[in-house]
């Protein structure tokens, strides 16, 4: 959509296609040149080509004319340039001349693909010579194919020449009436006259050499009579050495003289530098009679300003001359394509800002989905793969429960606003801890917290990474005292075990990750079975630590506990750690925030709009009990969650003691 890309993205995208196919690039170049007019089939433009030229080597002469006609559409539009010379019944020479080098075997493609299409004539193309001057790439082929029409067509205008010789004889006063921006110049490339046109603008010229008076922008060769000669079935556009309108300043400065750096720097003008000069586009002929060389052309004017300031006018073009209705019409065409590409314009921008709006919505709603499923499995879901799919077995996964202790007794002294917020404190700071952890929060019901690792992420450090989460949990559980009058201290109790479980989403309106397995009853009932501000761990997980990593963890034996028909398990309890904690690889963890942190900083006030000045639900309700006088404390602000969190963070490196202190105040 109005999206440019450079010249050198064809030539990338080439050599990565040789590097997947390992087709020569030289091939691959010459298949797309071949294919192309194919492409251009689709728009009709074929329809252009055919018209060119009535034969295959008329049309060979006529592809410089279709380039300047797209230079009308496409301004900046840097053409190649073709002549064909030494032509016979078997072919032809070819001439290539581009400043973009690299197109050779691009080109040869579409002239045997064009010569079969439209002209049924089979090309062999031999490289003669490939010349580089400067930045001009100049290629010359033979071209052999079947040239019956060379014989009849050469006869036929020798005799239609003579029988118009006979009949028609004009002076050269009419000529010069006819043709008013015509330049006649003798062999010695001398101005020998000019047309009255061309007069009034650039008086004095008569008597100079063109080439010094004029510099050649087309085609791409030497300004001298023998190159003229080979080249007469061209367009030729010349521009003058010397403005024709003065700078603003009145002043013009040119860093050189040299006629083929003049003539890169007119290249490299822009369109408003350009104006300063007289461009004229035409042909060249030669005239026997005066031995000379008559280029008859016309002024290139873009717009009426442009006409006036160099000293044109309507009626100085001739009356059969189309260039007067043109540059009228231009200024009205002109006007018209201002205001469509104002519009054109406007609608682009109107599609990017409404691109970025979605954008936004997708990232708001990709941060809501990651925060309801693992990012890999809501992805699974999103390229179309069903919930049973994306269900899946890990053979080894370690589960951590906490719950609060005696959470019934505190909530029944609190309100239920008092209990969201209490809530809502521990489990923000919690939620912040398992994210540093490689571990993923399963679900929360009431004061039960559930997170695994090993799932949806498997990692072979499953049972350490969450020892260090619970022992974090203890220690920010151990920092949340006297919050209020009502709670002076919290104390948790945790279970870990580890084993195999089956993970798949459940549920269609409200789907949730969910974990299935006997390893997630027993965790449970190591919880159930802990002791205040202690992990209770299972044999299966001990031993799992002590396998991979002896003495990382110090652990206290305990006493067996029954799981279910006389079945029991020995337990241990996690007393230190020896060393600092691991750090998770970033493709271990399964972070809820995602890319969020990118994001701008007023996601969350699109996510939950609101009007500007009114304050959320919860401060409403806060100000409505503390009125009230039923809200005991003051809930802990998201600065004081980010204080909380900050200082969970700053835990020793040396060995350390898991037993919960005494209060931090």
């Amino acid at each position: 959509m109005d999206k440019k890309f450079s010249e050198g993205l064809s030539h990338k995208l080439i050599w990565a296609c040789h590097d997947v196919t390992g087709d020569p690039v030289d091939e691959l170049m010459t298949n797309i040149g071949t294919s192309f007019y194919k492409f251009l089939t689709k728009f009709e433009f074929n329809k252009v080509l055919r018209v060119l030229g009535r034969t295959f080597p008329q049309f060979l002469n006529g592809l410089d004319n279709l380039h300047e006609y797209l230079r009308f559409t496409f301004p900046k539009l840097k053409p190649p340039s073709f002549y064909c010379e030494h032509e016979s019944r078997t072919g032809l020479t070819l001439h290539y001349r581009s400043k973009r080098r690299g197109f050779l075997h691009y080109v040869q493609g579409q002239i045997r693909n064009i010569s079969q299409e439209l002209f049924q004539t089979e090309v062999v193309i031999e490289l003669l010579d490939i010349e580089h001057d400067l930045n001009l790439e100049h290629v010359i082929m033979r071209l052999h194919f079947n040239n019956l029409d060379f014989n009849r067509q050469g006869t036929a205008y020798r005799n239609l020449n003579d029988s118009i010789l006979e009949k028609v004889k004009i002076t050269s006063d009419i000529f010069f009436d006819i043709f008013p921006f015509i330049i006649v110049f003798n062999r010695g490339m001398r101005i020998r006259n000019i047309g009255i046109g061309l007069l009034r603008v650039m008086a004095g010229i008569v008597g100079k050499k063109i080439n010094q008076t004029f510099l050649l922008m087309r085609p791409f060769i030497r300004f001298r009579w023998e190159e003229i000669m080979l080249h007469s079935n061209n367009i030729f556009e010349l521009i003058s050495s010397d403005p024709i309108q003065e700078d603003e300043d009145g002043i013009l400065v040119y860093k050189t003289t040299d006629v083929d750096q003049m003539t890169e720097e007119r290249h490299r003008m822009g369109d408003g530098e350009r104006e300063k000069f007289l461009s004229l586009k035409g042909q060249m002929f030669y005239m026997e009679e005066w031995e000379s060389i008559c280029f008859v052309g016309i002024p290139v004017m873009s717009h009426l300003p442009q006409m006036y300031k160099s000293g044109l006018f309507i009626n100085d073009f001739a009356l059969h001359d189309s260039s007067r209705d043109l540059v009228l019409a231009s200024t009205q065409q002109s006007a018209e394509l201002k205001l469509l590409l104002h519009q054109e314009a406007q609608k682009s921008r109107n599609m990017r800002e409404n691109m970025n709006r979605l954008k936004k919505e997708r990232r708001r709603t990709d941060k809501l989905l990651y925060q309801m499923l693992p990012k890999s499995v809501a992805n699974q879901l999103r390229h179309g793969e069903s919930a049973v799919a994306c269900c899946e077995r890990f053979d080894s996964v370690t589960i951590l429960f906490t719950d609060i202790v005696e959470f019934t007794k505190m909530c029944s002294s609190l309100t239920p606003l008092e209990v969201i917020e209490f809530l809502k404190v521990i489990y923000t700071n919690f939620d912040k801890i398992i994210d540093t952890h490689g571990v993923y929060k399963v679900e929360t019901i009431g004061d039960a917290y559930m997170v695994v690792s090993g799932a949806p992420t498997k990692t072979e450090h499953d049972a350490e990474f969450i020892l260090d989460c619970a022992s974090q949990f203890l220690v920010e559980a151990g920092k949340m005292v006297n919050m209020n009058n009502k709670i002076h201290k919290i104390d948790i109790r945790a279970g870990v075990h580890s084993g195999s479980v089956v993970a798949g989403v459940v549920g269609l309106s409200m789907p949730r990750y969910c974990l299935f397995g006997e390893t997630v009853y027993v965790a449970n009932k190591m919880e159930q079975n802990s002791s205040p501000m202690k992990i209770l761990v299972s044999e299966t997980t001990h031993n799992k630590i002590e396998e991979s990593d002896p003495g990382l963890y110090q652990f206290e034996r305990r006493e067996e506990i029954e799981i279910k028909d006389d079945q029991t398990i020995q337990t241990f309890f996690v007393v230190s750690r020896h060393g600092p904690h691991r750090v998770p690889s970033p493709r271990n963890c399964e972070s809820r925030q995602d890319d969020s942190q990118t994001e701008d900083d007023d996601d969350d006030e699109l996510l939950l709009p609101r009007k500007s000045g009114r304050k959320s639900p919860t401060s409403e309700a806060e100000e409505e009990l503390k009125k009230k006088g039923q809200l005991s404390f003051t809930p802990v602000s998201d600065a004081g969650i980010e204080c909380h969190s900050r200082n969970s963070n700053k835990t020793p490196r040396q060995s350390q003691d898991l037993t919960p202190r005494k209060s931090i105040t």
